[in-house]
C-alpha cells in the first residue's frame, strides 16, 4: 500500500505442487564422504544452499524508515509480538522461532536475509518493491517462503514463485471482483470505465471488465486517461456522453483522482448525475476529494480490502502481518520442518483444511490433538487459492466521503468469491 500504484504479483497456475531445494552441493559432498570446501558455507553478498536446521528462522522485511514508516512500524512489532507468543509456547520444532528485521526502505532486497539462512520472510509491504526483489527471494535453490500482508498489486497474480509466495491481504484482482458485486447491487444496467492507461491501470481494466462480462453487465464504454494529458475533461465528456447509469474509475492517487475532477466538471449538466465507484488508491487525495461537487461527491463510493479488524488496532495491516507469521509457523509445525519449500506446500491446507481455529495458541491445541487446522487469522478467513497463493475471500470496506474528503459511512463486508480467477485465465 505504499506505492502511487500500489499493488502488483505473478504466479504459475499450478502452485499445488511448490518446488523443494535441490540438494545442495554441501548435502552431496556429505553424503559421499567428500570434504565440503569452505567457500560452499559461505559466500560474501551470496545465499548459499542449505539444509533444515532444526530451527525456524523468520525474516521481517518491512519499511522501517522513510515514507513508508508509519505503516511498516506496526506490522513489524505485531510480527515480532506474534512470534514471542509462538516463543513462549515452546517454539516450533522445539526451539524458539528466530527473527531478523530488515528495512525494506533501505531499497537493498532481501539479500541480506537469505545469506542469513532465513526460512520465511514476512514482506515485502511494497507492490513495486516485490516486483523487484521477489525473484531471488523465491529462488528454488536459495529462496525463502515470502508472505505480504501489504502488497495487493494484481500483476503479482502471474509472479513465477515457485509456489512460495503468499498473501494475507487480497489481490486487487478480488477487488475488481467485489467492485463488480457492487456495480449489481445498484440494479442500475449501462457501465461505463474509466481506467489509467499504465500497465498497473491495463490490469485493473481487464480484470473488472473479465468479471462484468461473467456477471452480465453491459459495459457501454471503456475509456483510458493517461497521466501526460493535462486537461483530462474531453475524455471525461466522451464517457459521459455515452449516459452510463454507473461509471467505475480505476487509477492511481494522482491522476485517478484528476479523473475523477474532470468527471464532475462532464456531468455537471446531466439531468441525473451517474453513480460513480473507484478503487482504493484513489480516496488517498482528500483535497481533491473534497473540491468535487457535493452532487458528484454523494453519488461517489469508494472500495477497498479491510486494512483493520474492526476494533481498535495498532496499524494498518498490523493483523495480516501476524496472520503470515501464524501461516508460516503452523505450517512448520504440522511438516516437522523449517525447510522453505516443505513450509509453502503445507501453508494453503493449513489455512483451509481442518478444524475452525483463531490464533496460533488455539490451533497449537488442535494440533496437539490430533486434529486438522484451519487457520482463521486476526484479519479474516485466510482461505487460500491454490492457484496464486491469495486470499479467496476477505473483508472489504466500501465508503463515501464528507465535504473534507473523508471516509464516512464505512461497511465491512465480507467477499467470498467461489472460482479461482486465476485459474480461469490460465495464470
Amino acid at each position: 500500500m505504499l506505492d502511487g500504484h500500489p499493488r502488483w504479483r505473478s504466479g504459475p497456475a499450478n502452485r499445488r505442487q511448490p518446488r523443494r531445494r535441490s540438494p545442495s552441493a554441501q548435502q552431496r559432498s556429505a553424503r559421499v564422504g567428500h570434504p565440503v570446501p569452505r567457500d560452499l558455507f559461505y559466500r560474501e553478498g551470496v545465499p548459499t544452499p542449505r539444509t533444515s536446521d532444526g530451527q525456524l528462522s523468520l525474516g521481517i522485511y518491512l519499511p522501517i524508515t522513510g515514507e513508508g514508516a508509519a505503516l511498516g512500524n506496526p506490522m513489524v512489532e505485531a510480527a515480532k509480538t506474534a512470534v514471542e507468543e509462538i516463543n513462549q509456547t515452546g517454539g516450533i520444532l522445539g526451539k524458539p522461532v528466530r527473527v531478523e528485521v530488515l528495512d525494506e526502505a533501505a531499497a537493498l532486497g532481501p539479500d541480506q536475509l537469505l545469506t542469513d539462512g532465513i526460512d520465511a520472510i514476512i514482506g515485502p509491504a511494497s507492490s513495486r518493491v516485490a516486483l523487484s526483489h521477489l525473484s531471488k527471494a523465491v529462488d528454488a535453490e536459495n529462496g525463502a517462503v515470502v508472505c505480504s500482508p501489504s502488497a495487493t498489486a494484481l500483476a503479482l497474480d502471474r509472479f513465477p514463485d515457485n509456489g512460495l509466495f503468499f498473501r494475507t491481504v487480497p489481490s486487487d484482482s478480488l477487488q475488481m471482483a467485489m467492485l463488480a458485486r457492487l456495480v449489481r447491487q445498484t440494479g442500475l444496467s449501462k457501465i461505463a470505465v474509466a481506467y489509467l492507461d499504465d500497465p498497473y491501470g491495463r490490469d485493473l481494466k481487464s480484470a473488472f471488465l473479465s468479471e462484468a462480462t461473467s456477471s452480465s453487465l453491459a459495459v457501454i464504454s471503456s475509456v483510458g486517461f493517461s497521466g501526460d494529458e493535462e486537461n483530462l475533461v474531453p475524455l471525461a465528456t466522451r464517457i459521459a456522453n455515452a449516459q452510463p447509469e454507473v461509471i467505475v474509475v480505476l487509477g492511481d492517487a494522482d491522476d485517478g483522482s484528476r479523473f475523477l475532477g474532470a468527471l464532475d466538471q462532464a456531468t455537471q449538466s446531466s439531468s441525473r448525475r451517474p453513480r460513480v465507484l473507484v478503487n482504493d488508491s484513489i480516496r488517498a487525495r482528500r483535497q481533491v476529494l473534497a473540491n468535487l461537487s457535493p452532487a458528484f461527491r454523494r453519488a461517489l463510493t469508494g472500495v477497498a480490502p479491510s486494512a483493520t479488524t474492526g476494533e481498535e488496532t495498532d496499524g494498518l495491516f498490523t493483523a495480516h502481518a501476524v496472520d503470515c507469521v501464524n501461516l508460516i509457523a503452523l505450517a512448520a509445525l504440522v511438516t516437522g520442518s523449517d525447510d522453505p519449500g516443505t513450509i509453502a506446500s503445507a501453508i494453503p491446507s493449513v489455512a483451509d483444511d481442518g478444524r475452525r481455529c483463531t490464533g496460533f495458541i488455539d490451533c497449537l491445541g488442535d494440533n496437539e490433538a490430533g486434529l486438522n487446522i484451519d487457520y482463521d487469522g486476526l484479519s479474516g478467513p485466510v482461505g487460500l487459492r491454490n492457484s496464486t497463493g491469495d486470499p479467496r475471500q476477505a473483508y472489504f470496506d466500501t465508503f463515501n466521503f464528507d465535504d473534507q474528503g473523508n471516509e464516512i459511512n464505512t461497511s465491512r463486508v465480507l467477499f467470498t468469491d467461489t472460482v479461482d480467477r486465476a485459474e480461469a485465465r490460465g495464470l
